[in-house]
C-alpha cells in the first residue's frame, strides 16, 4: 500500500523539530530519531529512548450555543482511559503550537462542477490558517491518491499546488486518508489535521474504513470532513455522509455537510476557529502493558454543565 502515492518527488522524512518534543511523545512511540540533513555521504544519527508511557489528547470545549470555550484549567477536565481515571501531567491553552496540516480533495468526476469552489476555498483557508512555522501538504484523490505538494509553508507553492488540480477517475477515499496519515503525518509531531474535501463515497480503494480511521489514530490526527454534495451542483447516489462522519467522530474532529457555496466556504471558518481554540492534556497511562491495543479515552467536564467536550474516541498502545 506505501506505493499508492504517485509524486514527481521521492517522499522524505523530515525530522519535525518544532514543537515540544519533551512533552508531546505520542503513546505508540518507542524511541525519538533527532536527526538534521547529512553534508557528506554518512550521516550521524542521535536517537533519545523514552520510557514513559505519555498520551496527549488534543480537544475543544464548546456551549450549548456551540461557542468555544477557552478559559479552562487542568482541574475542570477529568480523563478516563478504559474506564480508568488518569491523572493529567500537562496541559496548556496555548493555540501558538504549530499546526501541520494535510488537505485531502476529491478530484473524482462528479465534482467536476464544484472543484473550482473547492479550490478557491482551500486557497482562502490556508491564508487565513498558516501562520509562520506551521505546515500544510496539498494530496487528491480519485482511483489514484497523489501527493501534489510534500509539506512546507510556502503559500505560494500550496496555491500553485491546489491550482494544479485536475479531475480523474474513480473514487480511493480510505487509501487516501491511510496513505497521509502513514506515509506523511506519522512521522511529526506537533498538532495534526487532515481537511478532507469529499461526498464520503468510495468507489476504487484497497483498504477498508476502519483501517484508514486506525491509521489517523496511529498517527494521532484529527480529521475535518467537509462534504462537497452542495444544493444543485450535483447529486452521487454513492456518496456517503456516514464515512465522513466516522472519519471526524473517531479522531476528535468534526464533519460539515453545507448546502450552498457560502456554506461551504464557512466551514473551512469553523475549522480555522475550532483548531485556534483547543486545549492540550498530557497523561501518563496506568496501564503500563506494551501490547498495540487500542485503549477507549473519554473525557469529562464533572463540574461544568453545559459545555460539552470534543477529543479523540481513543488510541494505539506502544508494541514491545
Amino acid at each position: 500500500m506505501r506505493r499508492l502515492i504517485e509524486t514527481g518527488k521521492k517522499m522524505k522524512r523530515r525530522s519535525n523539530l518544532h514543537a515540544l518534543a519533551t512533552v508531546l511523545v505520542p503513546a505508540f512511540l518507542g524511541t525519538l530519531a533527532l536527526s538534521s540533513p547529512a553534508s557528506g555521504p554518512q550521516q550521524e544519527q542521535t536517537t533519545l529512548r523514552i520510557d514513559v508511557n505519555l498520551v496527549n489528547v488534543l480537544c475543544t470545549v464548546q456551549s450549548r450555543q456551540g461557542q468555544f470555550v477557552t478559559d479552562l484549567n487542568r482541574q475542570d477536565f477529568r480523563i478516563e482511559e478504559d474506564g480508568v481515571k488518569q491523572s493529567i501531567t500537562h496541559f496548556s491553552r496555548e493555540v501558538a503550537l504549530p499546526l501541520t496540516l494535510g488537505i485531502l480533495i476529491d478530484t473524482s468526476p462528479s465534482v467536476q462542477d464544484i472543484l473550482p469552489l473547492e479550490q478557491r476555498a482551500a486557497v482562502e483557508f490556508l491564508r487565513t490558517v498558516l501562520k509562520k512555522n506551521d505546515l500544510a501538504m496539498i494530496m487528491n484523490f480519485d482511483r489514484s491518491v497523489s501527493l501534489i505538494q510534500d509539506f512546507t509553508n510556502s503559500l505560494d507553492l500550496l496555491e500553485k499546488a491546489v491550482g494544479l488540480l485536475a479531475i480523474g477517475g474513480g473514487t480511493s477515499l480510505h487509501d487516501a486518508v491511510f496513505l497521509a496519515c502513514d506515509e506523511k503525518l506519522r512521522h511529526e509531531s506537533g498538532r495534526k489535521a487532515i481537511v478532507l474535501i469529499s461526498d464520503g463515497g468510495d468507489t476504487t480503494s484497497k483498504l477498508k474504513i476502519r483501517e484508514a480511521i486506525e491509521s489517523a489514530q496511529r498517527a494521532d490526527t484529527v480529521i475535518y470532513a467537509i462534504s462537497n454534495q452542495i444544493g444543485g451542483f450535483y447529486r452521487r447516489a454513492y456518496g456517503n455522509s456516514g464515512a465522513l462522519k466516522k472519519y471526524s467522530r473517531a479522531t476528535g474532529g468534526t464533519a460539515f455537510f453545507p448546502n450552498r457555496p457560502q456554506k461551504f466556504r464557512r466551514a473551512f471558518d469553523a475549522i480555522e476557529n475550532e483548531l485556534r481554540s483547543q486545549y492540550l492534556l498530557t497523561y501518563q497511562s496506568s496501564n503500563q502493558k506494551r501490547d498495540g491495543s487500542y485503549r477507549s479515552i473519554k473525557m469529562r467536564l464533572p463540574n461544568k454543565k453545559g459545555l460539552r467536550v470534543k477529543a479523540r474516541k481513543g488510541y494505539y498502545a506502544r508494541s514491545s
